[in-house]
């Protein structure tokens, strides 16, 4: 019997996760009750976690103090992502608000003493790098640029933040590491391998001496090994069609070895990579996706959140040098998840004979031939993962095969393929995305002439880019946070998605006009044919949801069959479980009301 959508979104999410130096304690977020907030969990199992914080708000992102007693988290209003951080006890209770303004904050680190916070975030027209001491309560703004920071980290000696940095050289592509003196901020060094490649995600040595961080300049992401203030650098090697996925390195205690996330067609696996030899075998988790993970300070426990698109997320415990890895989340969730639908990883051929990864799910319930939709994932620079999805699933299990193909600007295959969308958003992409839709029709099991195309963010764009310039190719669509006018984003938006805009366009407006426009769904809309249910969230800072009513206004005045949802409460994803429910529920029923289709039993809602 299908599992229906409340029951599959009743499943826990789990954000986020940090471990204590001890490697005894585990922080993590999850929406257990409903919307997201901070846990703590010993790290054995069969014990019981601590909620931390509670509210109306969403909490994601929490931090442990070093010496493991405190945290500090981030907290918005309503999803519109301008954080404040709050300083609290592991035994929860009342929090202090540590900020004064909040801003959209996307780095936060603890000084190695655990006297003061820092974090990059990103004000309407520039970035900042700010610390925060907890006990004076003096707080400094180190570094004002227009390049958006993002990750912070402090050495372990506490002399140094080192960031990565959006921008900062001539080619829009461009990322690259930047060093700050905490002391004298005017002192800066800078790693970037070429201009236009991507460094990222920089972490310390046990010693101060290296920095590890990732970098796309051979065309992979690959691990750096790079001499702090010297010129050694040494590239860790890669096997055949591998990338490193975006997370940051590990270090062993006696700094002689790292532990990174090696990705393949959209799976990944956690390694060690003794640094004076060769990469060791995977660790021991089960197949699917590892999303994140944490060693502790003596390099004796390793935690990690891994998932599959057919196994909720979970939380394991892996003592280094073990055979195996204990699952210590709980797992009884009520449902019979024999009943997911099974991923299969497909391939196919573009317009341009480029090939074209993806994961198909199966119909879950109803009789062949089945409807099916094509998901095209947000980002772009992003790639859907063989990783739980309670969208995807839910969709499955009410009776649509679903194609979620990983698109030219995917990550995970490379350098020049995920470029491949710079300069040409809503070009070569949306072509993959039609493409997707002829691989279904050749399908026995999929009627054809029911294809429908459904995604949020950049998917949202995708499905509005798609009915209106490809209005022959799907029968309904439904966009979720997308984007309607690239110019009119533009100017509402703050330094960080301007800057997006200028790697996705490869300029500004002032020298991409025409491509801004012609790449905007609302410029196409006369095009239109196929019925469109727009969910948005009134919050949202990311897609301002000003442009998409402009886009509703112009269907009203066509006369064209449209719906649109606003969540009032709700930014860029809904952080609530209920909202997730029900505006998924309405987009089963639409597309099933649209394509012609019964209405589901209420016990499948």
């Amino acid at each position: 019997m299908p599992i229906s959508i409340p029951d599959l979104f009743k499943i826990p999410v789990i954000y986020h996760m940090d471990l204590a130096r001890s490697g005894e304690l585990i922080l993590y977020s999850s929406n257990v009750t409903g919307i997201p907030h901070l846990y703590v969990l010993p790290a054995k199992p069969g014990l019981e976690p601590t909620q931390i914080t509670s509210g109306d708000d969403a909490v994601m992102f929490g931090f442990l103090r070093p010496q493991g007693d405190r945290l500090v988290y981030l907290q918005d209003k309503d999803g519109n992502e301008l954080h404040h951080l709050y300083l609290t006890s592991i035994e929860g209770g009342a929090a202090e608000r540590v900020t004064e303004i909040p801003h959209r904050t996307w780095g936060v680190d603890w000084h190695p003493a655990g006297k003061e916070v820092a974090r990059g975030c990103i004000t309407m027209r520039s970035s900042l790098l700010q610390t925060f001491d907890l006990e004076t309560e003096e707080r400094l703004t180190l570094v004002e640029q227009p390049s958006p920071i993002l990750d912070v980290r402090y050495s372990h000696d506490g002399k140094w933040l080192a960031c990565s940095v959006l921008g900062g050289g001539r080619d829009p592509k461009n990322r690259q590491i930047q060093v700050v003196n905490r002391d004298d901020p005017t002192e800066v060094i800078v790693y970037s391998l070429r201009d236009g490649s991507k460094e990222m995600l920089p972490s310390w040595s046990p010693d101060d001496r290296k920095l590890a961080f990732l970098s796309d300049v051979r065309g992979r992401n690959q691990v750096v090994i790079q001499e702090f203030q010297g010129e050694d650098r040494v590239f860790l090697s890669l096997g055949e069609e591998e990338e490193i996925a975006e997370h940051e390195v590990g270090w062993a205690p006696r700094g002689d070895k790292v532990y990174y996330i090696v990705s393949k067609h959209s799976r990944t696996s956690l390694h060690g990579h003794p640094l004076e030899g060769e990469r060791e075998d995977a660790l021991p988790f089960p197949k699917g996706t590892v999303l994140t993970f944490k060693l502790s300070e003596d390099g004796k426990t390793l935690v990690a959140v891994h998932s599959s698109l057919s196994s909720p997320p979970g939380i394991y415990v892996h003592r280094v040098g073990s055979a195996s890895a204990a699952l210590i989340t709980p797992r009884d969730y009520g449902v019979d998840l024999s009943e997911l639908s099974r991923p299969r990883s497909v391939w196919y051929e573009s317009f341009d004979g480029l090939e074209i990864h993806g994961w198909y799910l199966p119909a879950g319930s109803g009789k062949a031939p089945h409807p099916a939709i094509v998901w095209p994932h947000g980002g772009p620079w992003w790639q859907t993962f063989d990783a739980w999805s309670p969208y995807l699933q839910s969709i499955s299990q009410s009776g649509f095969a679903v194609l979620a193909p990983n698109f030219r600007g995917s990550t995970g295959y490379g350098a020049g393929f995920r470029n491949m969308d710079v300069s040409d958003p809503g070009g070569g992409d949306l072509e993959d995305v039609v493409h997707g839709a002829k691989w279904l029709r050749e399908q026995a099991e999929i009627d054809g002439s029911k294809i429908a195309i459904m995604g949020g963010s950049y998917g949202g764009f995708m499905t509005l880019i798609a009915l209106t310039k490809r209005p022959d190719v799907f029968s309904a669509g439904v966009a979720v946070v997308p984007v309607a006018d690239w110019m009119e984003m533009y100017e509402l938006s703050d330094s960080a998605f301007r800057n997006f805009m200028h790697e996705l366009f490869g300029g500004p407006p002032t020298e991409k006009e025409e491509l801004y426009r012609d790449r905007s769904p609302i410029i196409h809309v006369a095009r239109i044919r196929a019925p469109v249910l727009i969910i948005h969230g009134r919050r949202d800072s990311r897609c301002p949801i000003k442009p998409v009513e402009r886009f509703v206004e112009r269907l009203r005045e066509m006369g064209h069959p449209h719906d649109l949802r606003v969540r009032e409460r709700e930014g860029h994803g809904f952080a609530r479980v209920k909202a997730n429910v029900e505006e998924l529920t309405v987009a089963v029923e639409y597309l099933r009301k649209t394509l012609g289709l019964a209405p589901l039993k209420g016990e499948d809602l």
